[in-house]
């Protein structure tokens, strides 16, 4: 009985044990799983890392300005020497006199927009044009351009050199047609008329047809030449030229105004380009402003559209 007995505890306790074993390896099994679960995790967590965030996948190139393609630029002009700016295509910086100082054939439009132009198509200077190219939008670069690839060297042919002293023919002798056209009314003996350029008396006295004009400034007499900037008769001497008598106007420019005094001749514009009081003399220049000048442009590339 008892071994009977005990044998059907021993039973009863391994067919317990039994059973027990088999409930563990069940959860065993389910522990495996988590754990190759979060080793997998684990590996695409590192590869993510590895690819994406340590090394970032390649972007797609943006688009550059090329030949063929139409640019809308934002610019600021401005020349190397001096720094003051001749173009723009912003009215912030055109109204902007303390920042952005002007040279002196700057002029104010209507209207202040973007310069859009076809890359490679001429229609810009060539240094602008080669500096666009390989900007992407958004932009900004600065482009210097020599005079070669800007607006060329200067026309000498367009410089002179004139006097301090002026001396202007007391006396001028012209047929009746001429003083029509200068003093706009017909030649009478006896007639005062002002001078056009100089703003002074001058008196008519007709033979015939042949009008002897008699230039009657008074010493000490303020007068603006051009319109650009003052000059003041000097002296005046009756019996020089054989009795044509010279009126000595001296032109009160000095070196500081050189590259600020804008006038304009016959319709045609020029700049004052150099004062010597020593040599006593000044250089007025018909070229345009940004001819024979390294130009510096500072460019934002607005928009781009390719051909």
């Amino acid at each position: 009985m008892h071994h009977n007995l005990y044998g059907g505890r021993l039973l009863s306790k391994r067919t317990s044990m039994t059973q027990r074993f088999r409930h563990d390896g069940g959860g065993l099994s389910s522990l495996y799983q988590i754990l190759i679960l979060l080793i997998a995790i684990a590996v695409s967590l590192g590869a993510f890392w590895v690819f994406y965030v340590q090394q970032p996948p390649a972007s797609s190139t943006p688009h550059t300005a090329e030949p063929g393609d139409t640019a809308t630029i934002e610019y600021v002009g401005t020349f190397e020497d001096t720094g003051r700016v001749f173009d723009t295509s912003r009215e912030s910086v055109a109204r902007d006199n303390v920042s952005y100082a002007k040279a002196v054939s700057f002029s104010w439009r209507a209207n202040w927009q973007p310069f859009t132009f076809q890359v490679g198509s001429g229609s810009a200077i060539k240094g602008f044009d080669t500096g666009v190219r390989g900007m992407s939008v958004g932009q900004t670069k600065r482009i210097v351009v020599p005079p070669a690839d800007g607006y060329g060297q200067l026309d000498m042919t367009k410089v002179f050199e004139r006097p301090l002293v002026q001396e202007v023919p007391a006396r001028v002798v012209m047929n009746g047609t001429a003083f029509t056209e200068k003093y706009g009314t017909r030649a009478v003996n006896g007639l005062i008329v002002i001078d056009p350029f100089w703003n002074w008396n001058a008196t008519a006295a007709v033979t015939n047809d042949i009008v002897t004009v008699t230039n009657s400034p008074t010493i000490g007499q303020r007068v603006r030449p051009y319109d650009a900037w003052n000059a003041v008769v000097e002296s005046i001497d009756d019996s020089a030229n054989n009795g044509t008598g010279i009126v000595y106007v001296r032109h009160l420019l000095e070196p500081r105004d050189a590259g600020n005094v804008l006038g304009r001749d016959s319709g045609q514009a020029f700049i004052v380009s150099s004062v010597d009081p020593v040599k006593g003399v000044y250089v007025v220049n018909f070229n345009n402003e940004v001819v024979g000048r390294t130009l510096v442009f500072d460019v934002t590339l607005a928009s781009l559209i390719r051909k």
